[in-house]
């Protein structure tokens, strides 16, 4: 039997309605308050930027992955940044992608890309993390954003969200 679209996507609608938009996109890039430039929200039951991630015992006995030092600030001498997340249950495999950029940064062009890394949920997952260490030449003071993704492969339509945080001088040892 094959299910109308409008039936789907109100079934899906029905089942998680905060999957729900609260309105189009903006077409002007500049504009951010379309949803690919907010905070993940939906799919996400958590997702912020730490300094680490650690493996514990949850509460019906399964592991879960969680933020250790959870910030949206780090120092330059930080050795790696992280993305740690908890999604909601699904029926799917499916990847999320996190791509660190340098919105605004000393010696650094705007919008350059850092890296990127993914991860891959298999239906068992409900926890994840990403993560990037810190480029040879050290994280460019300034304003970043991770890109939050969620597919195969990064596209114009994959984004979901936008993560920020800010990169401050390392600390010097008095």
């Amino acid at each position: 039997m094959r299910v109308p679209a409008i039936g789907l996507a109100l079934a899906v609608f029905l089942v998680y309605p905060s999957l729900a938009l609260s309105g189009p996109p903006s077409a002007n890039p500049d504009d951010r308050n379309g949803f690919e430039d907010r905070h993940p929200e939906g799919l996400f039951v958590s997702i912020v930027t730490a300094h680490g991630q650690e493996l514990v015992m949850g509460k019906t006995r399964s592991y879960e992955i969680v933020s250790v030092k959870p910030t949206d600030t780090f120092t330059a001498d930080v050795p790696e940044i992280f993305v740690v997340f908890q999604v909601l249950p699904h029926l799917s495999n499916y990847q999320v992608w996190g791509r660190w950029v340098v919105e605004k940064g000393e010696g650094i062009a705007p919008d350059t890309v850092l890296g990127q890394d993914v991860m891959l949920l298999a239906l068992e997952d409900d926890f994840g993390y990403l993560s990037l260490k810190r480029p040879g030449s050290g994280w460019p003071k300034g304003e970043h954003r991770v890109e939050i993704h969620v597919g195969f492969k990064i596209s114009d339509i994959s984004k979901v969200g936008t993560l920020r945080f800010k990169v401050l001088p390392a600390k010097t040892s008095s």
